[in-house]
């Protein structure tokens, strides 16, 4: 069985979205770039919080079985893997969404106070933010490095379930 073209589509989606608000977010940090990279990184990560309930919501709804090839251990690696990356990505844009709250001029569509977002609670919102990217960043060095097993060293059609074309290897 392989995922649907709306699942494959949202993965990469995932993907796209992600890389657009780490450059941003270091743009800000770094100050690589005047303007501009704050207002990308929320816009980005409002998009995210609407594809993250699209994916997560569709995910509940079509749940897919393999049948899979692999070890106990390697299955349980990916559920614990794929299921990490969720429950970051979701404590990811909530303490994103709280922190980018607390701006002057938030680009927010619907922001939570500024009190909040300013207060002790807040900053420390802010900080599990900045933690959690190294926690997500870490998962998905461990998803890529999955992926590069199953390519190279398995040579395996594993990958070939989040691809549009399924390619017999």
């Amino acid at each position: 069985m392989k995922y649907s073209k709306a699942q494959i589509i949202n993965h990469w989606l995932t993907v796209a979205i992600l890389v657009v608000m780490v450059l941003s977010g270091l743009a800000y940090t770094y100050d690589w770039i005047d303007t501009g990279s704050l207002g990308v990184h929320q816009i980005a990560g409002q998009a995210f919080i609407a594809v993250l309930l699209i994916r997560m919501t569709y995910r509940l709804l079509h749940p897919v079985q393999f049948a899979s090839t692999h070890s106990r251990i390697e299955d349980a690696m990916a559920r614990v893997v794929h299921l990490g990356l969720y429950l970051c990505m979701i404590a990811y844009v909530v303490t994103g969404y709280v922190a980018a709250s607390g701006l002057r001029d938030p680009m927010l569509l619907a922001p939570v106070g500024q009190a909040f977002a300013r207060s002790d609670a807040g900053e420390l919102f802010l900080e599990a933010h900045f933690t959690l990217k190294w926690v997500l960043l870490a998962l998905f060095a461990i998803h890529i490095a999955a992926v590069l097993k199953h390519r190279f060293w398995d040579k395996d059609t594993t990958n070939s379930h989040m691809t549009l074309i399924f390619r017999k290897e």
